[in-house]
């Protein structure tokens, strides 16, 4: 029983003291992993030495001494590859050690049958669609062509076979200048962190409010990426119950006048968009609550603009001028040709009257001499 115990005890000491490693990919999308880098027994785990990719840990277990990262696959910079009818997702874990020793690295991989990601097959009553849409939101865009400056206009809806209420919502979204995500395709995130509507911080993009649960309507403008070359945005989109909102459901954007973000269906619960500050949303308890798919839509274009060229899109009229022109240049000029005209004017009197009513009048040396 002593020799027993005393194994048990060793093995205990040997785990906690070399590397450790749980990978969970049974999510569809998502990825779990509990790690314990190979460390020496005498240094403290550190949840700020470690990142998964790009992303850092989501906490740290102190009763079993280990990190844990719970993330999407589409973000942290997982490298995806298809294959044969497999889709391999693959990262590295990076453990900072002190200065002049190199990091602790481990690969990361997540093997998926090609079939068993389509996400479609979750819910078969179910159909989803994404769409180019009009600015009235009433019909398809006249054009998929957009000058720089104007608005993009986009609907994605979720159609029901049978009466059972559900709520869209935009998990992740991107522009790419290909129809399929590879490694050498340009990409611009609009929409990450299950929901986080990013480009309404970093650009000009904004929610509008629903007219049903089962759409869900937005702007972004068009802006100098992949000019002139076809675009596709890509967009992961899921569904939930009426009114339930969490980190893992919800659609958030950034009010740039209060510097805060905002919930977008209900803002007295706007604190669940805390996170998108630091991009850390990452509860997925309920991730497999809903259905859940990925839609891709295109091509579009965005181009440079014609000069003279008008367009109904026009993003924020509120901030352009006469054909084109920003308010404020309009108003600096009408400011100048105020003080001319008010220096002409001031320089006439000064010549015409002050002086004697003419230009070059001298007064008479002999009437200055009578008196």
């Amino acid at each position: 029983m002593m020799i027993l115990t005393q194994c048990v005890l060793l093995w205990l000491f040997l785990a906690s003291t070399f590397g450790q490693k749980v990978i969970d990919c049974s999510a569809n999308e998502a990825i779990t992993i509990h790690w314990r880098p190979e460390l020496n027994w005498a240094h403290k785990l550190d949840i700020s030495k470690a990142h998964l990719g790009s992303c850092p840990p989501s906490s740290i277990s102190m009763e079993q001494d280990m990190l844990l990262f719970s993330v999407w696959l589409h973000d942290c910079g997982f490298r995806r590859l298809v294959n044969e009818g497999k889709v391999t997702y693959t990262n590295v874990l990076t453990y900072s050690l002190d200065a002049g020793l190199s990091p602790i690295t481990e690969l990361v991989e997540c093997v998926y049958d090609l079939n068993s990601t389509d996400m479609d097959s979750m819910n078969n009553d179910l159909v989803f669609t994404l769409e180019l849409m009009n600015s009235d939101f009433n019909a398809p865009a006249p054009s998929t062509t957009f000058t720089i400056g104007t608005k993009i206009p986009i609907r994605a809806e979720v159609k029901q076979q049978e009466f059972t209420p559900v709520q869209i919502y935009l998990q992740r979204c991107m522009l790419a200048n290909t129809p399929d995500l590879a490694q050498n395709s340009q990409l611009h995130t609009l929409i990450t962190d299950a929901g986080c509507l990013t480009e309404s911080k970093e650009g000009n993009a904004t929610f509008l409010a629903r007219q049903e649960p089962s759409e869900i309507h937005l702007y972004f403008q068009a802006f100098r990426f992949a000019l002139g070359e076809q675009i596709f945005l890509h967009c992961d989109i899921s569904t939930g119950a009426l009114q339930h909102f969490s980190v893992d459901e919800k659609a958030c954007q950034y009010l740039d006048d209060q510097s805060r973000w905002e919930l977008l269906d209900d803002p007295a619960q706007s604190y669940i968009c805390s996170c998108c500050e630091s991009l850390t949303c990452m509860n997925r308890n309920n991730f497999e609550s809903g259905a859940y798919t990925r839609q891709v839509l295109g091509p579009f274009t965005m181009v440079e603009s014609q000069p003279g060229a008008s367009d109904e899109h026009t993003f924020w009229p509120a901030e352009q001028g006469l054909a084109g022109v920003p308010v404020w240049l309009v108003a600096l000029a009408v400011c100048l040709m105020l003080i001319l005209m008010a220096a002409a004017i001031a320089a006439s009197y000064y010549l015409c009257f002050w002086r004697g009513g003419r230009l070059g009048y001298r007064p008479s040396r002999e009437l200055l001499n009578k008196y």
